[in-house]
C-alpha cells in the first residue's frame, strides 16, 4: 500500500519541520511549502490526502489557499486543518465554514497535534 501524503504549508521553517516529523512519525510521506501560491501549485500536480496550512503567508494566505484548493474536485472531501497564532471567532469561523476540518492555534504542542490527527482520523 502507498504511504498517505501531506502537505504542510507555513512560512517559518521551524514550524514547517515541527509538523513534517510528526506527520513522519504517522506514516505520512510529507511535502512542504511556503506559501499559498507554492502549495496550489503543488497540489496540481500531486494527490495529498491530508494538507496543513498556516494563514498568514505571504503571496498566497491560507484562507486564500483554502478557497482555491476547495474547488478542486479531488480536495472536496480531504482533511484541511488550519493554523494560525490567530485565536479570534470569527476567524476560526470563517475558516471551518470555508471547507476547513481543524483549526490549531500556535504555538504547536504535541497534545495540539495529538488532538487534531485524532480529529482527521476519526472523519
Amino acid at each position: 500500500m502507498d504511504k498517505k501524503k501531506a502537505l504542510v504549508i507555513d512560512d517559518q521553517n521551524i514550524n514547517r519541520v515541527f509538523i513534517k516529523t510528526f506527520l513522519v512519525t504517522k506514516g505520512y510521506e510529507v511535502n512542504t511549502a511556503e506559501d499559498g501560491l507554492e502549495a496550489l501549485n503543488m497540489a496540481k500536480e500531486t494527490s495529498y490526502d491530508l494538507i496543513f496550512s498556516d494563514i498568514e503567508m505571504p503571496n498566497m494566505n491560507g484562507l486564500e489557499f483554502l478557497k482555491n484548493i476547495k474547488q478542486e474536485i479531488k480536495y472536496k472531501n480531504i482533511p484541511i486543518v488550519m493554523l494560525s497564532t490567530l485565536d479570534k471567532p470569527e476567524v476560526i469561523d470563517r475558516a471551518m465554514k470555508m471547507g476547513a476540518t481543524h483549526y490549531m492555534v500556535k504555538p504547536f504542542t504535541s497534545e495540539k497535534m495529538d488532538k487534531a490527527f485524532s480529529i482527521i482520523e476519526n472523519l
